[in-house]
């Protein structure tokens, strides 16, 4: 019998742990995204948008740790045992929405840093790559989080 992958023991915790800020990444993505809309229509609150761009930099960051500390067991436990086989589906949709996560780092990384550089000067030129940026972030927050619970039930059907 193959040993154990790392972190077994709290693999449940961990994806537990994993939803819960996935759902918490949903909330805070989609105000960030409504906040940056709202600013390029010339509606701009800097604080509240600096605000929820970090809260939602800290979400997906603490999301994809917690998914990562996840993987070894999910790899072998779930994926290779039961939905390389029995729903390849939902294997490949757990390809899909890691690729999106991860190309959606760079853009998470432009629209933090497009809200630090907002003030009422730069505030109109910035608007729209801002939102776009934003509204990208939270596409694939939106996307990754129901992925990873089709995913999830996949078992359970």
């Amino acid at each position: 019998m193959p040993p154990e992958p790392a972190l077994a023991g709290a693999a449940r915790a961990l994806v537990a742990g994993h939803a819960v800020c996935a759902l918490a990444l949903l909330v805070a993505a989609t105000q960030h995204a409504r906040l940056a809309w709202r600013a390029a229509g010339g509606r701009l609150d800097a604080g509240l948008a600096r605000l929820y761009a970090a809260a939602t930099a800290a979400t997906y960051g603490a999301t994809l740790v917690l998914g990562l500390l996840a993987y070894p067991t999910f790899r072998y436990q779930v994926r290779g045992l039961f939905l390389d086989r029995h729903a390849p589906w939902a294997s490949n949709l757990f390809d899909t929405k890691e690729t999106a996560v991860v190309l959606g780092l760079p853009v998470l990384a432009i629209a933090f840093g497009l809200s630090r550089l907002l003030d009422d000067t730069r505030a109109r030129a910035l608007a729209w790559p801002y939102a776009v940026a934003a509204a990208l972030v939270a596409a694939t927050a939106w996307f990754a989080t129901v992925s990873g619970f089709a995913v999830a039930f996949a078992r359970a059907v």
